[in-house]
């Protein structure tokens, strides 16, 4: 009995710790608000989506590397601040194939002005989160060059993210062989390689 009480145990905290790119609180401190910065001046663009904060960090390093202008992409209704909630609806999101509302709407004359589009995302039940479906389905990305960078607590290769990028982004050139993948719990240690990456990829300024 004790044993199969201990294999249940290890089963709950693998599942865990794959939905959501961590089993940890969301951290209070990670700001809520629209995040909107286009100054129009570069041809770079990094869009984001973050719920632990990893990706807020990972997004800024990057817009500070390479001058490019950045983007918050936010569900209109926000998720929880508890990780469970927050897991059980992103799970219902992606089964029930669900598009949820975002707070940003980009005309076709702002996304034209970018060659460049770092797209930022953890790694939500081996995909996508939902609202960067949202947002990809909601631009013309076609001549773009997009390059994912995402976060994960086990799925280091993207699991079907990547695909899921280059179905949603018709006639973009999605590098998913230059992608970034940091684990969740070594994001706020990993500046330095994020920067690295970036100017390694030829964006650096």
């Amino acid at each position: 009995m004790r044993k199969i009480r201990i294999m249940t145990m290890i089963v709950a905290m693998t599942l865990c710790i794959s939905a959501l790119a961590g089993c940890r609180k969301k951290p209070s401190a990670v700001a809520q608000n629209d995040e909107i910065a286009l100054s129009g001046d570069t041809k770079v663009l990094v869009v984001y989506f973050s719920w632990s904060g990893n990706l807020q960090k990972m997004s800024h390093w990057i817009a500070e590397e390479t001058g490019g202008d950045i983007i918050r992409v936010l569900a209109s209704d926000p998720y929880p601040e508890d990780y469970d909630e927050t897991a059980d609806r992103a799970k219902k999101e992606k089964d029930e194939g669900i598009r949820p509302a975002i707070t940003i709407d980009l005309t076709a004359e702002e996304i034209a002005k970018y060659d460049t589009i770092f797209l930022g995302f953890p790694v939500w039940w081996y995909d996508l989160p939902m609202p960067m479906w949202t947002f990809l389905e909601s631009v013309d990305l076609e001549g773009k060059t997009v390059i994912p960078f995402f976060s994960h607590e086990g799925s280091s290769t993207g699991a079907s993210s990547l695909d899921t990028i280059k179905r949603l982004a018709e006639g973009a050139d999605v590098k998913t062989d230059d992608a970034l993948s940091i684990r969740g719990g070594k994001v706020a240690g990993s500046e330095e390689t994020v920067r690295n990456w970036v100017r390694d990829l030829g964006y650096g300024k």
